[in-house]
């Protein structure tokens, strides 16, 4: 019987999820990815101090998997870019996990560090491939596939026309997370607006559009969702509307927050900043979100 391996719904899942149950597939384990984020999993994630929201749901889901699976897939991606890094809190998720999880299953933690260059992630690939009794020929083939599988191109989705046109930023583990955003673009299409969502944007424009800010921002996640988000600020006509969504304590988006808010004042592009944490309430952002979109529709000609 094929080992199982848990790969926590949280964080780092919504980027690259797919190719990491394609690999663990491929190396002949099962993946077993926790079920949606549910008020039972942030509460258990709640344990661990001084984290913001994702973290805490992080946390729950590795919690909900420690009794169901034999490993725990929890990759310490330092650097996804040189001279750049992840944020402090992913970097340290596996000590994290395991200072709470004493006799928890055993972790598959390859590190991911590619200021390093390409090195550090075949190292990672092969660590993780090893843990699980694959050669390290076999892993690198094994990642290649599981990879080529990720990068199939999705089929694009029409355009509506007539509608106001909002973006939504935030980081994916917060906009595809719809216990954490309280389902927030499906809230705003059911009042008649557009959303538009960073993964729309085009990569490359977007790190243009990011290496061109007076301030270099040295988060890897953050730096793309700044790009993106100024991406769509910059087109020609710019959106009708723009909504940063983040989590409360993030110190990172706290500083791209305010730089989207600027840019988005020079466009004469209305911004709302939503920052939620567990005790957020659902009926004040119904509120929030019905008098910005009531806004957006008095400005249109």
């Amino acid at each position: 019987m094929p080992p199982t391996v848990g790969i926590p719904r949280g964080l780092l899942y919504y980027y690259y999820g797919d190719v990491w149950s394609g690999f663990i597939r491929r190396l002949g384990a099962e993946p077993a990815v926790s079920p949606e984020t549910t008020r039972p999993v942030i509460e258990a994630g709640g344990s661990v101090d001084e984290v913001c929201l994702p973290v805490k749901a992080f946390f729950g889901h590795a919690l909900s998997l420690a009794d169901k699976v034999d490993l725990l897939f929890l990759p310490r991606v330092v650097s996804v870019a040189a001279g750049h890094y992840s944020c402090p809190k992913i970097i340290g998720l596996p000590d994290i996990v395991r200072a709470a999880l004493p006799g928890g299953p055993p972790l598959i933690a390859p590190t991911v560090d590619l200021r390093q260059g390409r090195r550090s992630l075949c190292r990672a690939i092969i660590s993780a491939g090893q843990a699980l009794g694959r050669s390290p020929l076999y892993s690198l083939y094994a990642w290649q596939r599981a990879w080529q599988e990720y990068r199939k191109p999705a089929a694009a989705a029409g355009k509506p026309a007539g509608l106001s046109r909002i973006v939504l930023v935030g980081h994916p583990y917060i906009l595809n997370d719809r216990h954490i955003c309280m389902d927030i673009g499906g809230k705003l299409a059911a009042m008649g607006m557009e959303v538009v969502t960073p993964d729309k944007a085009d990569p490359r424009a977007a790190a243009q559009a990011a290496a061109a800010l007076p301030k270099n921002i040295f988060w890897n996640y953050c730096r793309q969702l700044a790009g993106a988000a100024l991406t769509f600020l910059a087109a020609s006509p710019p959106p009708d509307g723009m909504i940063f969504l983040t989590s409360f304590a993030c110190g990172p988006d706290s500083l791209v927050g305010e730089q989207l808010r600027r840019f988005a004042g020079r466009r004469g592009v209305p911004f709302l900043l939503v920052a939620l944490d567990e005790h957020t309430a659902e009926a004040g952002l119904v509120t929030r979100l019905e008098a910005f979109t009531d806004m957006i529709r008095r400005r249109r000609p």
